[in-house]
């Protein structure tokens, strides 16, 4: 989704008092006449009976269903910053909704009792979706607070098939929960995953729900599939779809668009693609790339971050066509994706490659396994499309986003990587910025982490000669 389009969407978002209900079921899918009353705050606090609430999509082209769970602790629901609003939204969005009220203030059985409604409601909606009328290409699960822990149990014990296609955890509450005995939370992720996996929360939310939210992202990463956990600032708890959200938290919804509409993506670890800041520059940067791309055929192309990104490639190379694609806060995963679209669409003479640093600064955080498999991921596909297109792969510099440690052991990985690619070579830039006592030479940074004018100069002088060797001038 263009991010032009947030303030037009969020306006849609906020007139979410509209919504109507098309109709109502119980979770075996029969109909019924109304849902659970709210009081005048918008939350059911009379529980009766679970129902499903449908709002469906007005757009010609609907996406799928997504299965929403309110939150409100186990013992209300708020059916409305977190159901009727949030159903509107994601109708405008183009998908059909089942919001599910589910059993609360049911005694010491509720959460049981909660987790049955859930799995019959899903059984509708992955297997029936027809009994309610709802759309059946893609199946998606989002809750919020106790929602969010009511949909992280039903995914735990769901065969792969019988999973959805993607997940979303607002604010999830409860997480860290852990056995007496036992320092391991009690929610884990399916053994098999096969969805994707959105989660945000605000940084000053309670900080137990925080860590348990990071670990449970973290464990479902490792699992092989797609997991992104965004935090905000600020914000707190419950925050919701309320009217009047400002800044950066009136852009979730969006952000959440953003998410469901760009499927799932290449490569492993994380991505910065759902910061706002982020979205605009990159989108900016896109835009900036598509009106080069003629102009830029047959450039020697660097590839990278902001470290790339400010570079003033002109200056330090004149006497070598240059195109510059580096993307201010991107990742390695983040520019395996755009590689075909940015990179290689231009046929490059040779492409120069820095990044890695960003994913430290992610959450979960990238690895230098994970930071490699991306390098060995990008020369793959450069190989697939010249197999004599020299990549000069620069070591990561130095920086006080990551120990030296890690810098060192990210840089001995990816040199293992290379080994297996003729075409690739490795550039020493990191002991470059070094000091002779083996620190980090500030000096030739701006700030920890992004060179200032001396720095640039130290890696053109590193750079020039290499070029020299496998880039010849037509």
């Amino acid at each position: 989704m263009a991010v032009l389009g947030f303030l037009m969407v969020t306006a849609t978002t906020m007139a979410a008092d509209a919504v109507v209900k098309n109709e109502f079921f119980s979770p075996d899918g029969k109909p019924v006449a109304a849902a659970n009353t709210p009081d005048a705050s918008g939350l059911v606090r009379k529980f009766e009976a679970p129902v499903l609430c449908i709002t469906r999509s007005p757009l010609a082209d609907v996406h799928g269903t997504i299965l929403l769970f309110p939150g409100g602790a186990y013992s209300l629901l708020d059916v409305t910053n977190e159901g009727s609003r949030t159903a509107q939204t994601l109708s405008s969005f183009g998908y059909d909704v089942v919001m599910l009220e589910y059993h609360v203030s049911s005694g010491p059985k509720t959460r049981n009792l909660a987790l049955e409604d859930a799995a019959a409601a899903w059984q509708l909606v992955k297997n029936k979706p027809e009994t309610l009328g709802v759309h059946g290409r893609r199946a998606i699960v989002m809750g919020y607070s106790a929602g969010g822990h009511l949909a992280t149990r039903l995914l735990q014990n769901l065969s792969t098939e019988q999973q959805p296609d993607d997940v979303v955890l607002v604010y999830p509450a409860y997480l860290d929960e852990h056995a007496p005995d036992s320092t391991v939370p009690l929610v884990q992720p399916p053994k098999a995953t096969k969805a994707r996996l959105y989660a945000l929360m605000a940084a000053n939310d309670r900080a137990a729900w925080v860590k348990g939210c990071s670990d449970y992202v973290d464990a479902w990463q490792k699992t092989g599939s797609d997991a992104i956990f965004l935090k905000f600032p600020d914000g707190g708890h419950g925050f919701g779809m309320k009217p009047g959200l400002t800044g950066d938290l009136a852009q979730w919804p969006n952000i959440l668009n953003y998410f469901l509409e760009n499927g799932p993506k290449p490569g492993v670890g994380p991505f910065n693609t759902v910061l706002p800041w982020f979205l605009q520059n990159r989108d900016g940067r896109l835009a900036s790339f598509e009106k080069d791309q003629a102009k830029d055929q047959g450039a020697v192309v660097f590839l990278g971050d902001s470290i790339t990104a400010k570079w003033k490639l002109d200056d330090a190379f004149p006497d070598v066509k240059v195109a510059n694609r580096g993307i201010s806060g991107d990742t390695t995963r983040g520019m395996l994706c755009r590689m075909q679209d940015t990179v290689l669409n231009v046929h490059p003479k040779a492409i120069v490659l820095m990044g890695g640093i960003n994913d430290f600064t992610q959450q979960p955080k990238g690895t230098a396994e994970i930071i490699a498999a991306n390098v060995r991921s990008m020369l793959e596909q450069i190989r697939a499309a010249s197999s004599n297109t020299p990549v000069l792969v620069c070591e990561i510099l130095p920086s006080k986003l990551a120990t030296a440690e890690t810098l060192s052991s990210t840089n001995a990985a990816v040199d293992k990587v290379l080994e297996g690619f003729p075409n690739a070579h490795r550039v020493k830039t990191y002991g470059a910025f070094l000091n002779a006592d083996g620190t980090q030479n500030n000096s030739l940074f701006l700030d920890g982490t992004h060179p200032n004018p001396a720095g640039y100069v130290v890696w053109q002088n590193i750079l020039q000669p290499e070029l020299a060797k496998y880039v010849h001038r037509d």
